[in-house]
């Protein structure tokens, strides 16, 4: 009877293993996609801010809000548009729903952020408040990255959590330093490189695996 058990138990964490490895694979492309969108979208961001510090562009400011704002409606149309192409596929291996939870618990927790040291900053008048939010954003990022590594036991999603740790480091380092535009250039290629990239790869191997 025990050998059975232990059999059948095998034979469970075989299916479980497998859910892990291949049926994930498959359904990466809603948040690969996503993952693209906001890298692309917000590194741009950073990246023109980075331009208007450093002296090579000179937009105004009534264009520099409405550029900022038109970020966040594209970033939210985008995300409106997968979801809503994502709508059907409602069947998720455990694996998959654990890593989706993982992500969407790091999205919830960048949201609650944003509220807390935006209104801090708001208050305090102290923009040295509001530069530390991007280095817990880094950090929730690592970790999120961190739990996808553990569970498929890829080089390249281990790569990516220490790129974002080392990132919030670097930004933590250069707060207060008086060195902005480094600070900005640095918090958008890591958005280009540790966002948009790693989407584009999630994608392409669910088409793979597609």
């Amino acid at each position: 009877m025990q050998a059975m058990n232990d059999t059948r138990q095998a034979h469970a964490d075989l299916a479980f293993m497998k859910a892990l490895v291949e049926e994930g694979g498959r359904s990466q492309m809603t948040g690969g996609a996503i993952f693209l969108a906001a890298g692309l979208l917000y590194g741009l961001q950073c990246l023109v801010h980075w331009t208007q510090i450093v002296g090579i562009t000179r937009f105004s400011d009534g264009f520099m809000l409405a550029f900022v704002i038109g970020i966040t409606v594209t970033f939210l149309f985008a995300l409106g548009l997968v979801i809503w192409r994502d709508r059907k596929n409602v069947q998720r291996a455990v694996g998959t729903r654990a890593l989706n939870a993982a992500f969407g618990g790091a999205g919830v927790a960048n949201l609650v952020l944003c509220s807390v040291f935006g209104l801090v900053a708001w208050r305090a008048h102290s923009e040295t408040i509001w530069l530390l939010y991007p280095v817990t954003t880094c950090v929730v990022l690592g970790f999120a990255w961190f739990i996808a590594y553990m569970m498929r036991k890829r080089l390249w999603l281990a790569s990516v959590s220490l790129g974002w740790y080392a990132t919030a480091v670097g930004l933590g380092l250069l707060i207060g330093s008086g060195n902005d535009a480094t600070y900005i250039l640095l918090l958008g290629v890591a958005l280009l490189v540790l966002m948009a990239l790693p989407g584009g790869v999630m994608m392409r191997l669910a088409r793979t695996a597609g």
